[in-house]
């Protein structure tokens, strides 16, 4: 399976902003060959149901915004990696890539995943820790 989008540097990048882009490109630039395709901006769960009264026109409008989605996901022929971008990584990260992991396992069962990686500009020793203790990824630049 391929991703939508070349793995490359981008005028934009669908879902991230700021700090995350700039996160992203060095990424990019050190690691060159890391993927061969990408997909940005990946929906993975059901979303929240709205509250009753809501127009029928709004609710799926309002299940699809409320869906998780994760950062990017990097491709090498039919194996495919979680990535979670952060300008700093703490726990909360770990938390989100988990769940990501969980929610694309469960949709898509018959993708081979590799381990998730968290690219991030600075993280801490106790971060690192707790990120191989889990058996999450990481790579700061």
């Amino acid at each position: 399976m391929a991703g939508k989008f070349n793995y490359e540097l981008r005028n934009k990048y669908p879902h991230l902003i700021g700090e995350d882009t700039a996160v992203w490109e060095r990424f990019v630039l050190k690691f060159p060959d890391r993927f061969n395709t990408v997909d940005y901006d990946v929906h993975v769960g059901s979303g929240i149901e709205p509250l009753d009264g809501i127009e029928s026109n709004i609710v799926d409008q309002w299940r699809d915004l409320t869906r998780k989605r994760i950062d990017v996901i990097g491709w090498n022929r039919d194996f495919a990696t979680i990535i979670e971008v952060k300008k700093r990584v703490g726990l909360p990260a770990l938390g989100q890539i988990l769940g990501y992991r969980f929610l694309y396992r469960r949709e898509h069962s018959g993708i081979f995943l590799k381990p998730p990686l968290i690219i991030c500009g600075q993280i801490a020793q106790d971060d690192i820790d707790v990120l191989d203790y889990f058996g999450i990824l990481h790579e700061a630049v």
